[in-house]
């Protein structure tokens, strides 16, 4: 039994040692795949905090460029109202124009006729005043004409007939 015993002694401190082997083993081999899981999983943070800071970077670009675009489509707007008064007060100018030149030419038409007119009343009125200047004179002659009668006929009454030839 000694033999046995020593035997199984011997065996249970193989088993224990082959167990404390396989056991270093394991560790080392868990250790070695902890350490190159942890590598990648540092490795695969590192990308991350790179991916997550480009990320970043593009939502950052990503704000200014939808900033833009906003403040584009308000200019864009604006303009556009601007363009509509602008277009609506040019149709009204032009309007407005196109009555103006009617009533130019109205009036340049009434300037004219009136223009016209002022001429033939004008030498209407010369040939009135002509007129009256003639029929002035007229009277005047015929003033004087009778004057010169009533002198006669007054120095006929007073005088006799013989001395008629004398008046």
């Amino acid at each position: 039994m000694a033999i046995m015993k020593r035997d199984v002694n011997l065996g249970l401190l193989l088993l224990i040692v082959a167990a404390l082997l396989m056991f270093s083993g394991f560790t080392v081999y868990y250790q070695t795949t902890f350490k190159n899981v942890s590598k990648s999983f540092e490795i695969k943070i590192n990308e991350l905090e790179g991916v997550s800071k480009e990320l970043e970077s593009k939502q950052s670009q990503l704000n200014e460029t939808s900033l833009q675009l906003q403040l584009k489509r308000q200019k864009e707007e604006d303009l556009s109202k601007k363009y509509v008064e602008t277009e609506s007060e040019r149709s009204q100018l032009e309007t407005a124009k196109k009555k103006l030149e009617v009533e130019l030419a109205n009036t340049k038409a009434s300037l004219a006729s009136t223009t016209a007119k002022l001429s033939e009343t004008q030498s209407q009125l010369s040939a009135q005043v002509q007129l009256v200047a003639d029929l002035n004179r007229q009277v005047s002659n015929l003033k004087s004409d009778v004057t010169r009668l009533n002198n006669k006929v007054d120095c006929l009454k007073s005088k006799v007939d013989a001395e008629e030839s004398t008046c």
